[in-house]
């Protein structure tokens, strides 16, 4: 029998189980719903629990070398760090290889590698987003760059668009999806079937990266 991770009871009158990025089995339920009737639900949603599951675990291991950041991604690639005399943190032409500044405590590396991603996402989404929002005709009223640890983005009420610093880890195909996905909602500020249907008509290919992205959500955790 799967045990849930956390059960957590409010005045809502449905059951609902999602399984979080690092495997957490959640149950939200009823004020009054018996633990019988919760572990009857569980049980009939077992086999999609053990599927979700393997593919988290399979995903742990494909991506363990960066979750334990021996290696970086950068564009869907896995980027090796190597100290080297260079003055500022760069990457290798036609390799995969981020150089690193000598002579920096070893507790700040990450710290400087995070705001180098930083630096590379504002510089890399502006450019895109620009193009996109050219192409798209469509035109938000601001951006920004987040570090959210639950969403690669967000489009707020205002038309401001704001997205995840990790996102430059992605694949190029996968960054465009996230950057129309929110353009999109300067129209659809709901994820609708109209919203899908638009997000399709601007890139054909978003199923496959919606699918694809879910692979990737252990990159969230990151830093």
């Amino acid at each position: 029998m799967i045990t849930p991770d956390l059960i957590t009871r409010s005045n809502r009158s449905t059951l609902a189980l999602s399984i979080l990025k690092d495997g957490q089995i959640v149950v939200k339920a009823p004020m009054r719903l018996s633990s019988e009737s919760i572990q009857r639900f569980i049980y009939e949603k077992q086999g999609w629990i053990m599927q979700k599951l393997a593919i988290i675990e399979g995903n742990k291991q494909k991506y363990d070398d960066v979750i334990s950041y021996r290696k970086f991604m950068l564009f869907g690639n896995k980027y090796d760090l190597k100290i080297a005399n260079v003055k500022k943190i760069e990457t290798g032409k036609n390799e995969t290889t981020i150089y690193f500044p000598s002579g920096i405590d070893n507790d700040k590396i990450l710290p400087k590698l995070k705001a180098w991603y930083k630096k590379q996402a504002k510089m890399v989404l502006e450019e895109r987003v620009n193009y996109l929002c050219s192409k798209l005709r469509l035109t938000p009223s601001g951006m920004r760059i987040s570090d959210s640890k639950g969403r690669w983005g967000a489009c707020n009420s205002r038309g401001v668009i704001s997205f995840n610093f990790r996102v430059v880890m992605l694949e190029p195909v996968i960054i465009d999806y996230v950057i129309i996905h929110e353009l999109c909602h300067l129209v659809e500020m709901n994820h609708s079937k109209r919203f899908w249907n638009l997000v399709s008509s601007f890139m054909p290919a978003a199923t496959s990266a919606k699918n694809k992205i879910k692979e990737y959500g252990f990159l969230l955790g990151l830093f």
